[in-house]
């Protein structure tokens, strides 16, 4: 029998994806190495956006490109927009774009990563309507560098998006790549302090990398991710390293305030090689893992299970068994329910796939990756980077990639209606915050939580919008006083949740002062009006002595004794929260019971709920449904928390 035979989809009648050159095409063949999308003119369509750049280790006389902006026309086509987005005739050998709100203010800014000593570039967004203003000279630090990757996030708590760069060094790897010193990771934070979390920033940043980076040298990084490693709510740093000689991956701890320590010694097994990697949880103990490419043996990908003490281990046979894991060239992958069954799959772009293996799909079955080799129609030359979106609105993602090196054609493949299944399942919401029994009443109090939809990156699109509110994005509904069925009667709407980074959300919510019983849940919608719920919980007020519903709690000494949580590896809250509420009126939990979701679609997305037995453990898909079904599942959990917690964090004091 032959490996191609063993290797057979299951879903081998048709390709889930299917290129649409009506959809999208291009003429000018520029090589491109990554690719991101969102709305950038606030029409409630899905963009695109291609760093452009040459040269694979060594910058070139031609290496500079015009850099590519695509504006959606209604799911139908797509139109060139270069010009208007990144000027005319500005060439820059792009090698990151990040698509995000940079400065807070409801439109989404455009940040990209120059490589081969070049001085990186800041568009802002002016009007929200996709008129893009060049503001690098004045809002990012001057210096050259070799920007392999870059992501954005809130890493000192102060409510604006900082930024961590990995930087290649000034002796780009030509040649042997191997014999540069490398480049030391950046921290650019963004100057002055939003007046609360829901203000706008300056969108200007200041070097911080001396003061409070590592100063080790990476060697050639295609990828750098914020990985709250260890659930304590900061956003640490996994570093990818292409060229290192020992080790394949860098932890870079957070503090909490924007101070970070290598604590990658004895917290991660190593390979070497690394192109990429992603972060999901995996095996259903709400701590991220960690998928890893080409830095296994042979250049096999990697999974890298949590340990739950900031650590991982490598257990990739048991995740993605050999058979379904031959020698790669993969660059990229990202994360996606591709069958709406709650579990996490992967798209995986690949470089060369004459020689190895293609563009393909991990299905997860059962907590096993498949392959599926026929995932898209048509063969692509050179993928450096894909993307993930949902682009004529029919609630299954499709995928745009980026190539490079000999062929340059970019890609666009519709998800076929008939191969995939539209997004039926709800947002997988299950680490966040309660409020503690001795918290302040009268104020506001920020709640974190983990939220995202079985999709990688986040981004805010893949949550409800009705008239640009943004309004399915992590909320808290609150009632003063018990609301019998929640469900029945609608509460008080919190202000949408703050993305600050990773899966990673802040929500306020005032607690009044006159109220008895505070009771609230927190919520979210997808963008297929797929809605999740957390159990509601309630406060009662120390200032009267009444308590209500089963849930009574005790006041005094003992505040916290009726706060429960599913899971046996609860977070810890940092002393250095910033909150605009009390930080110390809060408990972690990786759960509570019970959860509700709903998967009725459009307006009405609070119909048809249900609420799961209080008694159930909640797993990855945030629904506490799946856990004796899944053997596989329950083993990785166990291993993860029995049999892997001999390696411990040295966590930066």
């Amino acid at each position: 029998m032959s490996l191609l035979s063993l290797l057979l989809p299951t879903l081998a009648s048709a390709e889930p994806w299917i290129e649409d050159k009506v959809f999208f095409t291009e003429s000018a063949n520029a090589g491109s190495s990554m690719v991101d999308a969102a709305d950038l003119d606030g029409d409630g369509w899905i963009d695109l956006v291609f760093a452009n750049g040459g040269g694979y280790d060594k910058g070139e006389v031609n290496s500079n490109q015009l850099q590519q902006a695509y504006k959606n026309e209604a799911g139908l086509a797509t139109t060139d927009i270069s010009v208007k987005t990144f000027g005319d005739n500005v060439p820059f050998n792009g090698r990151a774009v990040k698509v995000r709100d940079i400065d807070r203010d409801g439109d989404n800014d455009i940040m990209l990563g120059v490589t081969w000593q070049s001085q990186s570039q800041l568009f802002l967004n002016s009007d929200g309507l996709g008129t893009f203003i060049n503001e690098t000279e004045t809002h990012l630090p001057q210096l050259d560098a070799s920007i392999g990757d870059l992501e954005l996030g809130d890493v000192d708590g102060d409510g604006d998006l900082d930024m961590v760069l990995a930087d290649w060094g000034p002796d780009a790897p030509v040649g042997d790549p191997v014999s540069t010193d490398g480049g030391i990771t950046q921290l650019w934070l963004q100057s002055g302090e939003p007046a609360d979390f829901a203000a706008a920033g300056t969108g200007m940043f200041e070097d911080a990398t001396l003061g409070n980076m590592p100063l080790d040298k990476v060697r050639w990084s295609w990828d750098l991710e914020f990985v709250d490693i260890d659930n304590d709510w900061d956003l640490d740093v996994v570093v990818s390293c292409f060229a290192c000689t020992k080790q394949s991956m860098f932890l870079f701890a957070n503090d909490g305030a924007g101070m970070f320590a290598n604590v990658t010694t004895d917290n991660i097994t190593q390979g070497l090689g690394a192109f990429d990697a992603e972060a999901i949880d995996l095996n259903g103990d709400n701590f991220l893992d960690l998928v890893t490419l080409r830095d296994g043996t042979g250049g096999r990908n990697r999974v890298l299970i949590n340990n739950t003490k900031g650590g991982f281990v490598d257990n990739t046979d048991l995740v993605w068994p050999p058979i379904q894991n031959p020698q790669s060239f993969d660059h990229m992958g990202a994360f996606l329910d591709y069958n709406s069954d709650g579990r996490p799959d992967m798209v995986i772009g690949a470089f060369h796939p004459g020689k190895v293996y293609p563009d393909r799909l991990m299905e997860n079955n059962l907590g096993k990756f498949k392959q599926n080799t026929f995932a898209f129609n048509t063969p692509t030359p050179a993928t450096y980077a894909i993307v993930l979106a949902d682009f004529n609105q029919d609630r299954i993602l499709d995928v745009a990639m980026s190539q490079n090196e000999n062929k340059f054609a970019k890609s666009v493949f519709i998800g076929s209606n008939v191969d995939l299944l539209a997004d039926t399942h709800a947002p997988i919401f299950v680490n966040y915050e309660k409020l503690a029994q001795d918290i302040e009443f009268g104020i506001d109090h920020t709640l974190k939580a983990r939220v995202h939809d079985n999709k990688s990156p986040l981004m805010l699109h893949d949550f409800r919008d009705v008239d640009g509110e943004q309004n399915g994005r992590p909320y808290i509904e609150s009632w003063d006083g018990d609301p019998g069925d929640p469900d029945m009667n609608m509460g008080d709407i919190s202000a949408p949740g703050e993305w600050y980074g990773e899966y990673l959300w802040r929500v306020t919510v005032n607690v009044p002062k006159s109220v008895q019983s505070f009771y609230y849940r927190m919520c979210a919608i997808d963008a297929a009006g797929n809605k999740v719920c957390t159990g509601l919980e309630h406060v009662d007020n120390p200032d009267d002595s009444t308590t209500t519903g089963d849930d009574s709690t005790t006041t005094g000494d003992d505040t916290t004794g009726a706060v429960t949580s599913l899971s046996s590896s609860s977070a810890s809250i940092s002393d250095t929260d910033t909150d605009s509420g009390s930080s110390s009126g809060i408990i972690p939990t990786t759960g509570g019971p019970p959860i509700t979701t709903a998967t009725t679609t459009g307006d009405d997305a609070t119909a048809g709920l249900t609420t799961l037995d209080s008694d159930s453990q909640l797993d990855d898909d945030g629904c506490g449904c799946d856990v004796d079904q899944s053997p596989t599942r329950g083993l990785l959990a166990s291993l993860a928390l029995f049999g892997l917690l001999g390696i411990r964090r040295r966590r930066h004091s």
